[in-house]
């Protein structure tokens, strides 16, 4: 049985207000996969995205047949958008604490009485935002596939594995390890993307990759070598550049485009079903790579919202987020949870170069 909140003074102004308030900017995927409302909650990528080159016309003589061009394939992957859902719990207990803290404070709205319920909204907001970020940049990291496994998701929900089956020519690997800063030819694996872009219909302009892989590529003798200035390298006292210095020095370069670079520094932290929380390295963009793309926006977070007419269950929206709160009595607790039917799409899939930088092959 659901019931009202137990929170004295909360109401549905108030939460929608906390959740407009809390800071998205950390989350990447909003910037580079933007949100974007469909129907029938469905995702789609774009169609049409290997027919843009410019074919030029043919001289023909009067009163001939003009031969018709074919028209371009219209490559796409669709599917239903997964529902993603947090919550958490105030238990009897921590209601307890609660009832005495607003009996002494004889004001419900309170910072320390505030904390009981907000904190949980902002768990939960967030962590529906963790999982789009999570979900955009290892799928796009991947080339396109992401499969879902009791290590990557509490719930395993494998009907929603992604694999956009992109080309096997999108995808590169290096003959020598970036790992290794001597040998690292990061201008060379730059130039070979560009081209393998070039030669199909795909005009590269911008490079993802992880800070871990950054530090690689910046610290590499090549790089420091091109980025420093004629007496550095005479005197031997060139030092590591920043992203600022190697991206002009890579838009000096005349067979590289332009190309610049994008660094996903983001982290994801991860509960199981069992409590326990993911170690090692939480970015969710796998590491040794680098997406080389068109475009700074890589695709949409594609979403659609599930209307409902509750007289208990307080709700907030705020785009593609719904957070609710209500209370059972049996057991007595507090419920605040966040859902979304949501999807980050990879519409630039088909398009982008896909290079492992460690010397291994896809």
């Amino acid at each position: 049985m659901i019931t009202n909140t137990l929170i004295q003074g909360l109401n549905e102004k108030i939460l929608q207000a906390k959740v407009n308030k809390i800071d998205v900017k950390p989350f990447l995927f909003g910037t580079h996969f933007p949100v974007k409302k469909v129907n029938a909650f469905t995702w789609k990528t774009l169609t049409n995205q290997n027919g843009k080159a410019n074919i030029a016309a043919d001289i023909v003589a009067d009163n001939a047949t003009i031969l018709r061009k074919k028209r371009p394939i219209f490559q796409s992957a669709t599917g239903d958008l997964p529902k993603l859902a947090i919550s958490r719990e105030l238990k009897r207990s921590e209601i307890k604490e609660y009832q005495v803290a607003l009996a002494l404070a004889g004001d419900a709205f309170a910072v320390e009485l505030i904390q009981y319920w907000a904190n949980d909204v902002d768990f939960c907001f967030n962590g529906i935002q963790s999982e789009l970020e999570y979900i955009a940049w290892a799928l796009a990291s991947n080339a396109g596939v992401l499969t879902f496994t009791n290590t990557n998701n509490a719930a395993v929900a494998t009907e929603f594995d992604l694999d956009y089956q992109v080309e096997d020519w999108q995808k590169m690997a290096t003959s020598v390890s970036f790992a290794n800063p001597a040998t690292a030819d990061v201008i060379k694996t730059f130039a070979d993307a560009v081209k393998r872009g070039k030669e199909n219909n795909s005009n590269i302009k911008f490079a993802f990759t992880s800070m871990d892989n950054f530090y690689r590529i910046a610290t590499s003798e090549q790089i420091i070598k091109n980025c420093a200035s004629y007496i550095q390298n005479l005197t031997a006292t060139a030092q590591t550049p920043n992203l600022a210095t190697i991206n002009n020095m890579l838009r000096n370069q005349a067979w590289l485009n332009g190309v610049q670079l994008i660094i996903v520094d983001t982290n994801v932290t991860r509960e199981l079903a069992d409590g326990t929380q993911e170690t090692g390295n939480p970015n969710p963009f796998a590491d040794h790579r680098i997406i080389f793309s068109e475009t700074p926006t890589l695709g949409s977070t594609q979403y659609d919202i599930l209307r409902e007419n509750s007289q208990v269950v307080m709700r907030a929206e705020r785009s593609h987020t719904v957070v609710k709160k209500y209370s059972t009595p049996e057991p007595l607790t507090e419920v605040t949870l966040a859902e979304a039917d949501a999807l980050p799409v990879f519409d630039t899939a088909y398009k982008n170069i896909y290079v492992k930088t460690n010397a291994t092959n896809w």
